[in-house]
């Protein structure tokens, strides 16, 4: 019953768009973050993010334990899987994300991290020979990437920020490499046992380093974000590694066009900050951008006799 779920096509849509509204609403509410803590302070930065992660796998596991009426644990050939998938999805990415963002404005960090899928396709086919090429594919990472660069554009002058939007772009790469390898190690594990413990080791690595550095923030003016937070990574990357296992990925990730829609709608309505992207700049990006996407994820169906 629940496989014969995951695997309807209604369930596939509804989820992947809910699960690309919650990334969307994530980023604003990170920059509302930054007003409890000082951002230019590093390890203050990773100690945040990672209490984040080791609640949102406290979330995810005891929840699932709860639910399956018994504690659950990785497998231990899965351990391994676990780890990589850790430091690229939780520690890296994460890390990156949270210096960039703080460098840079919420509606530009909303569209970057919707690159992820082009960085997924040239990583899966180039690096892991999983797929190949197509002039499809590599026409859309050029359209996506061709909205980025015009989202930049500042009448002749190139506005990009080179620690802000750098460390962003970083940290999707890491996610990209996760992704690849989520979906290698998750045919023999439960794929919410692996996003659980997971975001728990990241966590606690991230956790660790920022106590180490002497991180520090006002955890209870901090707390209504925190929550807000730890759940939306909770229930995103549980719904996304759901997803991914029952479902083609092109069926799924196809819907990643809507992260920047609404990562700039939440934005508007979140934020009182300058964008720092003229408004037809921005329209043009966000629709070269979901263009090049939905080019990537649309598989033309075969005529029935």
């Amino acid at each position: 019953m629940i496989k014969k779920l995951m695997n309807s096509k209604v369930f596939a849509a509804f989820g992947a768009i809910f699960t690309c509204a919650l990334w969307g609403i994530s980023t604003p509410i990170v920059k509302m973050g930054y007003e409890y803590i000082d951002e230019s302070h590093v390890p203050s930065l990773l100690l945040w993010v990672g209490l984040m992660f080791v609640f949102a796998a406290f979330l995810t596991v005891g929840g699932y334990s709860v639910f399956s009426k018994k504690f659950l644990c990785p497998k231990k050939e899965s351990l391994k899987g676990v780890a990589i998938v850790a430091v690229l999805q939780t520690v890296l990415q994460y890390a990156f994300l949270y210096i960039g963002l703080s460098q840079t404005t919420s509606v530009k960090g909303a569209i970057l991290k919707s690159t992820d899928v082009f960085f997924v396709a040239l990583i899966a086919s180039l690096i892991f020979k999983l797929e190949k090429l197509t002039f499809k594919k590599l026409a859309s990472c050029i359209i996506g990437f061709l909205g980025i660069i015009i989202m930049n554009l500042d009448g002749l002058k190139f506005n990009i920020s080179p620690l802000g939007d750098g460390l962003v772009v970083l940290g999707i790469v890491a996610y990209s490499f996760s992704v690849v390898m989520t979906g290698l190690f998750c045919k023999n594990e439960d794929p919410i046992i692996l996003c659980g413990y997971q975001m728990g080791l990241g966590g606690a690595i991230l956790t660790l380093i920022g106590a180490l550095g002497g991180g520090k923030f006002d955890f209870l003016s901090m707390l209504p974000v925190f929550v807000c937070l730890s759940f939306i990574y909770a229930v995103s990357y549980v719904m996304w590694t759901v997803l991914l296992k029952y479902n083609p990925a092109s069926s799924v990730t196809i819907y990643s066009f809507m992260t920047p829609v609404f990562g700039v709608i939440f934005s508007a309505i979140l934020l009182k900050e300058d964008g720092g992207v003229a408004i037809m700049s921005l329209i043009i990006a966000l629709v070269l951008v979901c263009a090049g996407i939905v080019l990537w994820g649309y598989e033309k169906k075969p005529k029935t006799k």
